[in-house]
């Protein structure tokens, strides 16, 4: 067992240049990072550390959903929501009881479709940030509803992080979120080309890099993940590449665990800009998003690496979720030692 890992960092500052590289493809420092982290103590609230949901899960897909909040319940936001279909709702909530869950989505199967805005509205009031798509399905009726949240979400200014099933929605409905900084769009590769497709992209012969500016630009400046053996983010202006080390598994489920983490950064993000703890204000505010995106898929990727050193060839994504802990406290846990508070 490897669980015992640790990667020791020394001499880090939290006065080092936010960025390292150049400008055409760049990977934030730590301690950057490590400042949208909000610190804990005992002055805190319930809340004050993130509240966030997953918009998603259906009677096929129950894991998804699950694997989003639970990330970000890992990491360290407060309170996980799960808004999802009828039929999905007892499964889920028989994963963990950590989690709260609201059945507020109607399939075409399940009647009446009347009253779900009214119920789901108040709920996103409440939050600081939103995941949508993760086991969602292909039937219109939740597609409808997620059309609707998804402009709900911006109206109210929340960052949110689309994958799996909202990418569909997107291809056909891009305005939806174009212009709009704070979403986070993470395609795999398929799910990159059928969008790229869908929004007249011609991406032949173009780098990863060059077809992830190209995207994010036609969308209007949203951040794109674009998901691979490298993690290209980009806002169509400035590109990060996450090159951490990785597992070898490609079992499903991951990119829920890396939509989890994404939603937690920004709803920290929120935070961040809102004053919630005391800094230095050296992240500017339009930075925020992109940041929140590499931090996540540092992690998630990280986690990978340690459940793959575990279980090899039999790694699953609940491996994954069990090391969410450890990635955090490996590139963290050090860097936040100054700001822990004494019980005195």
């Amino acid at each position: 067992m490897q669980r015992a890992f640790k990667r020791a960092y020394t001499s880090v500052s939290f006065m080092a240049p936010i960025f390292a590289g150049k400008m055409s493809s760049q990977q934030p420092r730590l301690q950057t990072l490590a400042q949208l982290i909000p610190p804990l103590t005992y002055d805190l609230h319930k809340g004050d550390c993130g509240r966030v949901a997953a918009l998603g899960g259906c009677d096929e897909y129950t894991g998804a959903p699950y694997f989003v909040a639970s990330t970000a319940l890992r990491l360290g936001a407060d309170l996980a929501y799960i808004i999802c279909e009828k039929d999905a709702a007892p499964v889920i909530k028989s994963y963990s009881p950590d989690i709260i869950v609201n059945p507020y989505l109607r399939s075409t199967a399940n009647q009446p479709h009347t009253g779900i805005e009214e119920k789901i509205a108040p709920l996103l009031d409440k939050l600081h940030a939103v995941s949508v798509g993760s086991g969602l399905g292909n039937d219109p009726a939740l597609h409808k509803t997620v059309r609707w949240a998804i402009q709900a979400v911006r109206e109210r200014g929340l960052p949110m992080v689309l994958d799996a099933d909202s990418l569909t929605i997107l291809g056909d409905s891009p305005e939806l979120i174009h212009g709009y900084r704070g979403a986070v769009l993470t395609p795999n590769a398929p799910e990159f080309n059928r969008l790229c497709k869908a929004l007249g992209l011609d991406i032949t012969d173009k780098s990863t890099e060059e077809a992830a500016q190209m995207l994010a630009l036609k969308l209007g400046g949203v951040t794109v993940v674009r998901k691979g053996k490298v993690d290209v983010i980009t806002n169509g202006e400035r590109v990060f590449v996450c090159d951490e080390n990785g597992g070898l598994r490609r079992c499903g489920g991951q990119g829920d665990i890396l939509s989890g983490a994404v939603v937690t950064f920004l709803a920290w993000g929120e935070k961040y800009k809102s004053g919630a703890w005391k800094h230095k204000d050296e992240i500017k505010h339009e930075d925020v998003t992109m940041l929140a995106a590499y931090a996540a898929c540092m992690l998630a990727r990280h986690a990978s690496f340690l459940a793959y050193d575990d279980c090899g060839r039999s790694t699953q994504s609940s491996n994954i979720l069990e090391q969410v802990d450890m990635a955090f406290d490996n590139k963290f846990d050090q860097l936040l030692q100054a700001v822990k508070p004494s019980k005195s």
